[in-house]
């Protein structure tokens, strides 16, 4: 439920989603929806928020909970990015189906995936300009947060940006709820609010945090919340 404090299997997580991808009609819908094809169904205003983060060919990128890198896909469709931009799941089963995409979009070698937690990131210090992350970390219980975040502030240089948008905790999310029964038994979640993820981000080392705003989702049409947090 919301707000909960209960231990999620950040594992467990990933394969539900896997299981979701691979099996069946509900596969080749899922595969579609979380596509670059399918971003305007989920993500639906997703270039005015990554906007926010002035991503330009200089930066080196960091999608954390890529998913089959749709955002990344995306992004280098419009960005000749000077280093390859590097995303990374907890599903080896999204990650294969992700450099699928890769290719079939004609950036094999141009976009790096990667297997790992978001708590424990395969990089050096300071490796990265810009993290951002998409309706991930409402599956990251308190503790993990904590370490995503941290991982995220080590793996950013200084005056490096983090930009993520979720579900947002408010009373009009119940739909989240309802929508999520609906389709199946859903990954364990727990939606937050702006005081509690500003208070995370200062406890991590950001120094400066600014909201962004969302604008309309199509699927589902409940709050999110967007931050761009500053290193």
């Amino acid at each position: 439920m919301a707000g909960s404090v209960r231990r999620i299997d950040e594992t467990a997580v990933g394969q539900h989603y896997a299981d979701w991808f691979t099996r069946g009609l509900r596969g080749i819908g899922m595969r579609y929806v979380f596509s670059r094809r399918g971003l305007w169904v989920t993500n639906t205003p997703y270039r005015r928020i990554l906007a926010a983060a002035s991503i330009g060919p200089n930066d080196h990128l960091l999608d954390l909970g890529c998913g089959i890198g749709n955002i990344l896909i995306a992004l280098s469709q419009r960005i000749a990015f000077a280093d390859p931009p590097a995303g990374v799941d907890v599903s080896p089963a999204l990650i294969e189906l992700g450099r699928r995409e890769v290719a079939k979009a004609g950036f094999d070698g141009k976009i790096d995936l990667q297997v790992a937690p978001a708590t424990r990131l395969p990089f050096e210090d300071s490796s990265f300009d810009v993290v951002l992350t998409s309706h991930v970390i409402k599956h990251l219980d308190d503790a993990a947060l904590a370490l995503s975040f941290a991982e995220v502030a080590r793996v950013l240089r200084p005056g490096g940006r983090f930009l993520f948008w979720e579900f947002k905790r408010s009373p009009l999310s119940a739909p989240v709820f309802l929508s999520a029964k609906a389709s199946g038994l859903p990954p364990a979640f727990t939606l937050r609010s702006e005081a509690t993820l500003r208070a995370a981000l200062r406890r991590a080392g950001f120094s400066k945090v600014d909201r962004v705003r969302t604008g309309f989702f199509l699927l589902p049409p409940v709050p999110r919340i967007a931050l761009l947090a500053a290193r």
